[in-house]
């Protein structure tokens, strides 16, 4: 999540020196490693070979690679699709992203309103009942969060917002944001207010429900996997190939330049990768602290 000096920072005139200086450390490449490996691995096989063709170093019985029509020709003639086929996969991917971060970014939004809503409609001697409020919408996001990035525990997220007996009940229900929405509702019910009230903080509750299915969407239903699939054979392919149709020409240059290639390529399909599951990468913890901080403040401001 940006402020303003991360963004000065993000659009300053030096940051093309600076990501080249951090380029052992990206996360992408290091995934894309092995794959990287295996086209070094190829293209200096390659070279190798050729050299040692070209120096009569091998028996006459052991064929030339210079020059390779057929892998030239595969190359040339597919490397449009390649690129077709990558844009729409990074295309589709950074959708799934966007779409999360929506509804995260509203989720933010609506537990500020239900709990304004809830500071000026509950009446003045309700006031456990507005604490209630506060903790459990408080707790949705936090189960929500847990639900899709389940490396942190319930217990470690809300024993000090919960009570011992709430905390409790949330960890044993076997759907602990649909057990958070419920209990909202019920909170909401048991205050005596008008019927109108009543159902623009349950509207609220809908987007929650909205937010919980929406993000399960994402979480179980991939993009289609025969494509990502294929995507990824024919880019395996492609790039086991390119030695053979580029060694004529550049001789041991094809290692160096295939290892370029490879780790451009293979880092746009890795970014495809990452932002297709983006609650991976999504800081939904930040999310969850700003959620807790400005619900606690409207309650402490009440």
């Amino acid at each position: 999540v940006y402020d303003f000096p991360q963004w000065q920072k993000h659009r300053s005139s030096y940051r093309f020196a600076e990501r080249l200086f951090q380029l052992s450390q990206s996360h992408i490449l290091q995934n894309a490693l092995p794959a990287i490996s295996w086209v070094t691995l190829v293209a200096t096989l390659v070279a190798s070979y050729g050299y040692s063709y070209d120096q009569h170093m091998l028996p006459d019985v052991f064929p030339s690679i210079s020059p390779n029509a057929s892998c030239t020709a595969f190359i040339s003639n597919t490397s449009v699709a390649l690129s077709l086929l990558l844009v729409f996969r990074t295309n589709s991917s950074y959708g799934r992203w966007d779409e999360a971060r929506k509804m995260w970014g509203g989720l933010l939004n609506r537990s500020r309103d239900i709990m304004r809503q809830g500071a000026t409609c509950f009446p003045d001697d309700q006031v456990e009942a507005k604490k209630a409020l506060a903790r459990w919408t408080v707790a949705f996001s936090r189960a929500l969060r847990i639900h899709f990035q389940p490396e942190v525990t319930i217990e470690s997220e809300l024993q000090n917002i919960l009570t011992p007996a709430e905390l409790q009940m949330l960890a044993k229900s076997q759907h602990r944001p649909v057990r958070a929405i419920h209990a909202i509702s019920q909170i909401i019910q048991s205050v005596p207010m008008s019927s109108i009230h009543q159902q623009q903080m349950s509207n609220n509750l809908t987007f929650f429900h909205d937010v919980l299915g929406g993000c399960e969407r994402l979480l179980r239903a991939p993009i289609p996997v025969s494509y990502t699939r294929h995507t990824a054979r024919f880019l395996f392919a492609w790039l086991t190939l390119l030695p053979f149709a580029l060694y004529p020409t550049t001789g041991w240059g094809v290692v160096p330049v295939c290892t370029g290639i490879a780790a451009v390529l293979c880092g746009i399909e890795e970014i495809g990768v990452q932002c297709e599951e983006p609650f991976g990468i999504l800081p939904l913890d930040v999310i969850c602290n700003r959620i807790q901080a400005d619900v606690m403040a409207t309650l402490k401001d009440d």
